[in-house]
């Protein structure tokens, strides 16, 4: 949903994964250096992904405030009309 709006911060890790990226180009395949190259960037691509991980999607963001708008809704209008519903049937399931 907001993947297009999501701008991506250069990082550390990106500037060695492209000077890692420049060498091996240099190197042949059959040179050390390119093993030794390639296992250094697969280590800066895991670490990368680790630092990643911890923040929330804004997708479930807009989830669970769209969520809790709409209970907000459907209460307020309980309060005020005498009216019973079923404001759970609402609900979106998270997986």
């Amino acid at each position: 949903m907001f993947g297009k709006f999501r701008r991506e911060e250069a990082t550390i890790y990106d500037e060695a994964i492209d000077k890692t990226l420049e060498s091996l180009v240099t190197y042949g395949t059959e040179d050390a250096e390119f093993g030794d190259a390639l296992s250094y960037l697969e280590r800066l691509t895991k670490l990368k992904a680790e630092r990643r991980r911890g923040k929330v999607s804004p997708d479930t963001i807009a989830m669970v405030v769209g969520n809790l708008a709409g209970i907000l809704v459907v209460v307020a209008y309980e309060q005020k009309h005498v009216m019973t519903s079923k404001a759970m049937a609402l609900l979106l399931r998270v997986k």
